[in-house]
């Protein structure tokens, strides 16, 4: 059957998902979704309403707003790591406000100067949160890491041990807010690039690598990435990342699987990832593990000083990236 537009037109915005749509397309025409879907369910247009996506509830909104068949086609997944559901950009929408899913996108408008997590805020005074938005975008979004992505989240932990607490200050100041998430973007996107690096990965991975000799290259890598900081505060971010190689060279040596077929092909880093079920290839999320697996998304603690390199939980994911190492130093021949 033929759906026929509905009077007022309403535009979408980039990413929109359904939901966020038919939601302002129906207010705009004074009236409720639960009234239209009611209508086209009892011409027999579409299945019983519900909040499922469909192909004829997707289709039955593309013709009630005049859209292109790409609208609402953005994946629920990508390379199996979930695209999350997030607020949309306020000046992008011109104050209405939606939700979608932008997959190429970090946590930063640059068109607008907008951080657009969990709280928005204008960084027009933080232009160095723009070239890591264009960083990101470039480099890290093609590699299939997404915001939500288990290496994002260690790689802000491993930013937070990293960067000087004047840094964050001063940045605080100029950008008017203490969200640590937004003071710390710079520095996490430099260390989710460095760490998903093809090259460095193959450099870092090499059989026989000793300890020292993956600090010393996680030394020489990530210089520069974390503007006046201390000695301690440098080598504290060089260990975390020697620390996650270690264990990732300990597991892919323990469990030489080969990566499987769903999983994008690339580096050992995809490999050991998969194979803890923490990065996001693994069944239903990062963190389901099915009754009938056996348990191996563990916290493996490393052994240059018990940090943990699972992905926190909400509840200690502050106390994790406040974390102290206590390393010898002594450049003893470890793993």
């Amino acid at each position: 059957m033929t759906i026929r537009p509905l009077p007022v037109p309403t535009r979408i915005f980039d990413g929109e998902g359904l939901i966020s749509y038919a939601s302002r397309h129906a207010a705009r025409n004074r009236t409720t979704v639960e009234e239209i879907e009611k209508a086209l369910h009892e011409a027999g247009a579409i299945p019983k309403p519900s909040h499922r996506r469909t192909p004829e509830r997707l289709q039955a909104w593309r013709d009630l707003g005049v859209l292109h068949e790409s609208a609402f086609a953005t994946p629920a997944k990508i390379d199996g790591a979930e695209v999350i559901d997030r607020e949309l950009c306020l000046r992008c929408t011109n104050g209405a406000g939606g939700t979608g899913r932008l997959p190429g996108m970090g946590w930063v408008c640059v068109r607008h100067r907008r951080w657009i997590g969990a709280a928005q805020h204008d960084i027009r005074a933080l232009p160095e949160l723009v070239a890591a938005e264009r960083h990101y975008h470039r480099v890290l979004a093609p590699r299939g890491v997404l915001v939500p992505s288990p290496i994002m989240l260690w790689a802000r932990e491993c930013a937070v041990t990293g960067v000087r607490q004047r840094i964050i200050r001063e940045r605080s100041r100029r950008g008017s807010t203490s969200n640590l998430d937004l003071l710390t973007y710079p520095e996490t996107v430099k260390v989710a690039r460095l760490v998903t690096a093809p090259g460095f990965n193959t450099r870092m991975l090499q059989p026989g690598l000793w300890h020292r000799d993956r600090y010393a290259l996680s030394t020489k890598a990530s210089t520069g990435f974390f503007p006046e900081a201390h000695d301690d505060e440098f080598r504290r971010a060089a260990h975390r990342i020697t620390a996650l190689f270690d264990t990732i060279a300990r597991e892919t040596e323990r469990n030489p699987s080969p990566v499987p077929a769903e999983a994008r092909p690339g580096t050992p880093l995809d490999q050991a990832w998969t194979i803890w079920g923490r990065y996001p290839t693994a069944p239903r999320g990062r963190h389901h593990r099915p009754h009938t697996e056996k348990p191996q998304g563990r916290s493996l603690p490393s052994r240059a000083g018990g940090a943990t390199l699972s992905p926190p939980s909400p509840a200690s994911h502050r106390l994790t990236a406040r974390r102290r190492f206590n390393y010898s130093g002594d450049g003893s021949r470890r793993r």
